[in-house]
């Protein structure tokens, strides 16, 4: 690589973490999948260990497939920069929500009392 390529590079790379320009569409869907896959994970698992209830695994399932219709109707005419910053936000909420519920430690025979 020659200098102006490496060059290019970093201030491409500088312009889109300042926000200067948007990433291309795919990056965008990978990494809300990304995301959302990590959830999915995280909720199984959680599932499987017994650290979630039938119930909350089921309410958690609920709220990613809420985000997901969410997500599909912005993308139906490509999704916005604001659209995207809705959606991470819904995922940051999720998270949230995901966590508080795989560290509930007030259950007793799998109910929970929050």
């Amino acid at each position: 690589m020659n200098n102006k390529t490496i060059l290019r590079g970093l201030i491409g790379g500088l312009l889109l973490i300042a926000g200067g320009l948007q990433a291309s569409p795919i990056a965008l869907k990978s990494s809300i999948n990304a995301i959302q896959a990590e959830h999915a994970r995280k909720i199984e698992q959680g599932y499987r260990s017994g650290a979630l209830t039938t119930q909350e695994r089921l309410v958690l399932i609920k709220q990613q497939n809420r985000i997901k219709v969410i997500e599909a109707r912005f993308r139906q005419n490509g999704l916005q920069a604001s659209e995207r910053r809705q959606l991470l936000t819904l995922l940051r909420w999720a998270e949230r929500t995901i966590k508080e519920k795989l560290t509930n430690t007030e259950r007793v025979l799998g109910q929970s009392f929050k």
